[in-house]
């Protein structure tokens, strides 16, 4: 199986409250070599950025009506590369909040999320 891009040893932390999209995500990350963790909640999300390290991370912006901001200005403060996959519409506004953050509006391809991680990933 040819991969589209490679993350092999990465970990990406996968926040996502909805589980058919997290799943998704999830094994095109794994078939891209990455170890995944995934988050389904602000407070979950919260508790992973603090356990553990990451080499990036993709957010969804509203986790059961609850902005991740905490989780990406954490992220940020650490210098994690991270992207969001929205389906909020908030482009202009998360752009001027994480100047060079990648957004990706759901719904949007695997492939794509892992792509655009491996070019972020240092």
């Amino acid at each position: 199986m040819s991969k589209v891009a490679s993350l092999e040893g990465k970990r990406v932390l996968l926040v996502e409250d909805e589980f058919l999209v997290a799943m998704d995500i999830e094994c095109e990350l794994e078939d891209s070599g990455a170890k995944v963790v995934c988050a389904g909640s602000l407070a979950s999300a919260q508790q992973c950025v603090d356990a553990g390290l990451f080499d990036a991370a993709i957010l969804d912006l509203n986790l059961h009506g609850k902005p991740s901001y905490p989780v990406a200005d954490r992220l940020a403060h650490m210098d994690i590369p991270f992207i969001f996959h929205t389906g909020q519409g908030e482009r202009a506004v998360l752009l001027e909040r994480y100047p060079g953050v990648g957004v990706y509006n759901k719904p949007c391809d695997g492939r794509s999320l892992v792509k655009a991680l491996s070019q972020i990933i240092a």
